[in-house]
């Protein structure tokens, strides 16, 4: 005659089935409604590729605000403050292209202040603009402005196009 083998669980072991079986069925539902999440709120579980080019970031050195024209990392160095949205926007950017164009070692570096920026709204006022500024306190510009910065302090303040063209880009 055959024996069956009955296995005797203690309550114990009982109990300790249940909590991982509990334990078990809450990670499940957590993980469920993290893939739900993630599929159809942030709906990025599919789309790998998007959501790499997406979220890179590209910081621009060359840009500035008011409040950083005197304080940047070279003794001297060209600003250039005007609205890139405005009409005259694409003639100072042919002005500042050929400018970094140029291949001499004596060119400065030039740093670009967007006065569209909200940032820099508050230093705009053609009416009002102040020629003889001496920092970013009294600064307030019109159109357009090419500053020269030498040693911390303003060397030359240009409004004119054609004297802004003439300095950057000097006739040899």
């Amino acid at each position: 005659m055959e024996r069956k083998k009955e296995k005797i669980r203690t309550a114990e072991q009982e109990e300790m089935l249940k909590f991982v079986s509990v334990i078990l069925v809450v990670l499940a539902c957590v993980g469920g409604i993290y893939l739900l999440t993630r599929a159809f709120v942030t709906k990025d579980l599919f789309n790998k590729d998007e959501t790499k080019e997406s979220s890179k970031v590209e910081v621009n050195y060359k840009s500035a605000i008011v409040g950083n024209i005197m304080n940047r990392p070279y003794n001297e160095y060209y600003v250039m403050v005007y609205d890139t949205t405005s009409e005259a926007a694409s003639e100072l950017s042919t002005v500042i292209t050929n400018f970094e164009n140029r291949t001499d070692e004596a060119k400065l570096h030039m740093y670009i202040v967007d006065l569209h920026n909200k940032l820099n709204a508050d230093f705009y006022n053609p009416e009002k603009e102040n020629k003889k500024a001496t920092g970013v306190s009294n600064f307030m510009f019109g159109d357009r402005t090419l500053l020269k910065i030498k040693g911390g302090k303003v060397e030359k303040y240009i409004t004119d196009l054609a004297k802004i063209n003439e300095e950057l880009n000097p006739s040899k």
